[in-house]
C-alpha cells in the first residue's frame, strides 16, 4: 500500500508560544555531540504507547483527518474520542515497538517527519515478562521547527493554521503515580543492595528516590532557564497536557546516525569546586577514584554486551573523558556498531534497556530488584526523536515533572562493594542541585 502524501509546507515559526516537544543538543564539549535544536510547535497526533495497544489522540483537524486515513489502513478501533491499535502483550517487545516505530513509515514526507516525545522506564519492564503499563509518550508533528526551519506536514493545505485541540492524558495515566513514582526509602534501598551485591547476585545497583517541592513555576520557564544554567547534550521539554516535562539530562541512550550506532555510558560524578583551581583539584580526585573508574567500567561492559545481540563492528571511540556541567563533573565513555542485516531500530532499544549506569550490572538482575521496589515512570528513561533513518535519545535524569502545582524529580546513585554512605550522599546532593536551583 502507498505511503499517505503528506504536504510540506514552510510555515512561520511559533516564538510567542511554548512548543509542545522541545530538544536542544547544546553541549560540544565532547565530539560524540553537536549543537541541533527540534521543536514540536503544533502536533497532529499525541501517541501513547501501552504494553497492550497504541492510542492515538487526534489534536487538530489535520490530526482528524490523519487518524481518519489511519484507520482505512491499520486495524483502529475508536475509543473515546482516540483510535486504538491492538497489541499482543505477549509477544516479544521488539515486535511491539516495530509496530509503534512504523507509525511515521505510513506517511510520505521529510525524513525529520517522526515520533516526538519519550519512553518510560517501565519499557524494561515489558521486555522482562513485568507489570508495565504506560510505556511511552510521543507527539506526532504537524509543525516541527528545526534548527530554527519550520515546516506543516498536512494531509490538506486548507488546514494549515488551523484550530488545535488540547490534551488530557490524566485518566490514561493515574497521575499522581506518574509524577512521583514509588520507592523504598533510600536508606532501606542501600541496605539491601549492598545485601545483595555481597552475596554475588548483582556487582552494581542504582536505586533513587522521589523528592518533590510545591511549584508554580512554568515548565518551559523552567527548560528555559536550564538552558542558560546548564548547557548539557539533552536539554529537554515536554508538554503533555496534564503535566509537563522539564530537564538538562547529560546522558545519551542511543543515536541513530547514518547506519552506525552510537551509545555515550556516563558513570562517576563529583561536585564542581568554586573556582578554577578548586574544579582541577577535584577532576584530579574523580580520576583517581577506584570507585568511579570501576562504574564507568562496569557500564562501558555492560554496553558493549548489549550490543552483541543486534551489531557488529563494535568499537570503544572512546575509554575515559571527563565532561563539565554547572554543577558536577562526570566521567564518560564512547561506543559505537553498526546493526547486523536484518536487525532494526527496535532491536537495539530493546537490547539496550536501559544503561547501567541507571540500573546497575547485571542489568536484568538489578531491573528485577529495582521492580520489586520503585517504580520510576519518567524517570530514567528516553527521550527525543524516532525518524526513519535517525534517532536521537538521552536518558531522562536531572529532570522534573510538573502536575498539580507541585515539581517531582528523581536522583539516584551507582552502589558497589566500593561504596560508602557519605559519598553516595554527596554524589546525590551534587546531582539533586541542578534541579532543585531551577525550581
Amino acid at each position: 500500500m502507498k505511503p499517505l502524501a503528506l504536504h510540506v509546507l514552510p510555515a512561520p515559526p511559533n516564538n510567542a508560544a511554548a512548543p509542545l516537544f522541545a530538544l536542544r543538543c547544546n553541549y560540544d564539549y565532547t565530539a560524540k555531540h553537536a549543537c541541533h535544536v527540534r521543536a514540536v510547535e503544533r502536533a497532529a497526533l499525541s501517541v501513547l504507547f501501552f504494553a497492550d495497544r497504541i492510542v492515538l489522540l487526534p489534536r487538530s483537524r489535520n490530526g482528524a483527518r490523519i487518524a481518519e486515513a489511519l484507520a482505512q489502513r491499520l486495524d483502529l478501533a475508536a475509543e473515546s474520542g482516540a483510535l486504538r491499535l491492538p497489541l499482543n502483550p505477549a509477544s516479544p517487545l521488539p515486535e511491539r515497538l516495530r509496530t509503534l516505530l512504523s507509525l511515521p513509515g505510513q506517511f510520505d514526507a521529510d525524513p525529520r517527519f517522526g515520533l516526538y516525545g519519550f519512553f518510560c522506564y517501565e519499557l524494561i519492564h515489558a521486555k522482562l515478562g513485568l507489570d508495565a503499563g504506560l510505556l511511552g509518550v510521543f507527539h506526532l508533528p504537524e509543525r516541527l521547527s528545526v534548527d530554527g526551519e519550520s515546516v506543516d506536514y498536512l494531509l490538506d493545505p486548507a488546514d494549515a493554521g488551523g484550530e488545535t485541540w488540547p490534551l488530557a492524558l490524566g485518566p490514561m495515566l493515574e497521575s499522581g503515580d506518574f509524577a512521583a513514582g514509588s520507592g523504598l526509602p533510600y536508606g532501606r534501598m542501600y541496605d539491601l543492595a549492598l545485601r545483595r551485591i555481597a552475596d554475588g547476585e548483582l556487582r552494581s545497583v542504582n536505586p533513587s528516590f522521589a523528592i518533590q517541592r510545591p511549584c508554580a513555576r512554568d515548565g518551559y520557564r523552567i527548560h528555559q532557564d536550564l538552558l542558560a544554567r546548564n548547557p548539557a547534550p539533552y536539554n529537554l521539554y515536554f508538554d503533555g497536557g496534564d503535566f509537563q516535562l522539564a530537564g538538562s539530562s547529560p546522558a545519551m541512550f542511543l543515536r541513530l546516525r547514518g547506519g552506525r550506532l552510537s551509545t555515550s555510558p556516563i558513570c562517576g560524578t563529583i561536585a564542581r569546586g568554586c573556582d578554577a583551581a578548586a574544579d582541577a583539584l577535584q577532576v584530579a580526585t574523580l580520576l583517581a577514584s577506584d570507585k568511579d573508574k570501576f562504574e564507568l567500567e562496569e557500564c562501558v561492559r555492560a554496553d558493549m554486551l548489549a550490543k552483541e545481540a543486534s551489531c557488529e563492528d563494535i568499537r570503544v571511540d572512546a575509554e575515559r573523558e571527563v565532561e563539565r556541567f554547572a554543577n558536577v563533573f562526570h566521567t564518560s565513555a564512547s561506543v559505537s556498531a553498526r546493526l547486523q542485516p536484518g536487525k532494526t531500530l527496535a532491536d537495539a532499544i530493546c537490547d539496550h534497556l536501559w544503561p547501567a549506569t541507571v540500573v546497575g550490572t547485571p542489568v536484568d538482575a538489578a531491573a528485577r530488584l529495582l521492580a520489586e521496589h520503585e517504580s520510576r515512570r519518567w524517570y530514567a528513561g528516553a527521550f527525543g526523536y524516532l525518524c526513519a533513518d535517525e534517532a536521537e535519545l538521552g536518558t531522562v535524569i536531572r529532570s522534573a515533572l510538573l502536575a498539580d502545582g507541585m515539581a517531582t524529580t528523581r536522583v539516584g546513585s551507582t552502589l558497589s562493594a566500593h561504596s560508602s554512605p557519605q559519598l553516595e550522599r554527596g554524589e546525590l546532593e551534587a546531582k539533586a542541585s541542578l534541579i532543585l536551583g531551577a525550581l
